[in-house]
């Protein structure tokens, strides 16, 4: 078995396709479809259901896959290892979640290459339960994610809170709707929000059902600014991270709302097994940098 095959059939189970594993691993898609196909025949098994969208691991390939994953982790640490060099070197993959990615990364990703040269951030967006999930099975080196505060780490993770946060409902300074005091006056409202999967939607849908008020998704956007847009135009109500609100052009057309039922404070996290050899001074950085940014 090649190293690049087995690589190829990683990055597509964790991608959940091959256009999207091809965009990772910076090559085409025929050729992460030749290296599954020549890891399939050494094998003499299929490890995906093609026919499915997105593809789904067989059981030999739910087999594989943590295997896998401890054969390309062993193989990088080796060369950590036996690398001629003081400084890092290789590759480290961190998961951004996607709350964070508008904050500006450019320049912690920055800091981190000038100070290590041989390191190549490879950078991946999520919602962070999804990311957190991928540091825990190794799909990920490292991730800056949001968990609710006090929320504890997976017994197999370890990280440091490097910030705080907080998710405010907005409206429009414009509103036409009656003002909202508590958490009942909130029927009928509608809501501009991130898809399904963001753990702050899930939290205010909680919320909304414990006071018996259906939750009615006018527009879904990944895009914070869009949805400031929409509701800066009046078109619903939204949940997001204060950070945004404050750094957002459209803020003077905008209001935060202050509902005394409905509190969402977040920990902001940099999360990770336990280091490679070589690169725990690379998280140490990260985070300092992030530090220093947030």
């Amino acid at each position: 078995m090649e190293f690049d095959n087995i690589r190829a059939f990683v990055s597509v189970a964790d991608a959940g396709s091959v256009s999207l594993a091809a965009r990772d691993l910076y090559i085409t898609q025929s050729a992460v479809t030749r290296r599954l196909q020549r890891l399939e025949a050494s094998l003499g098994t299929p490890l995906l259901d093609r026919r499915t969208r997105p593809v789904v691991l067989t059981g030999a390939g739910q087999a594989a896959l943590e295997r896998c994953r401890r054969l390309l982790n062993d193989v990088r640490e080796v060369r950590a290892a036996t690398a001629n060099s003081d400084l890092p070197m290789g590759e480290i993959r961190i998961g951004v979640a996607h709350a964070l990615t508008e904050l500006t990364l450019t320049e912690p990703v920055g800091q981190l290459r000038r100070k290590f040269p041989k390191v190549a951030p490879r950078l991946r967006t999520g919602w962070s339960r999804e990311l957190l999930e991928r540091v825990r099975s190794r799909g990920l080196d490292a991730a800056v994610i949001l968990l609710p505060k006090g929320e504890p780490l997976p017994a197999e993770v370890v990280g440091k809170q490097i910030g705080k946060e907080q998710l405010v409902l907005i409206t429009s300074r414009r509103e036409d709707h009656p003002p909202v005091r508590k958490i009942q006056d909130l029927a009928g409202v509608q809501w501009i929000l991130n898809p399904e999967g963001c753990a702050a939607r899930a939290a205010l849908r909680r919320a909304l059902l414990r006071a018996n008020i259906d939750m009615v998704v006018a527009v879904e956007a990944y895009n914070y600014e869009l949805q400031l847009a929409l509701v800066a135009q009046n078109r619903g109500l939204s949940l997001v991270p204060e950070r945004i609100l404050a750094r957002s052009r459209l803020r003077s057309r905008l209001r935060a709302l202050r509902v005394p039922d409905l509190n969402f404070p977040l920990a902001i996290w940099t999360v990770h097994r336990q280091p490679f050899l070589g690169l725990a001074p690379v998280i140490a950085e990260l985070n300092r940098v992030l530090i220093e940014r947030l």
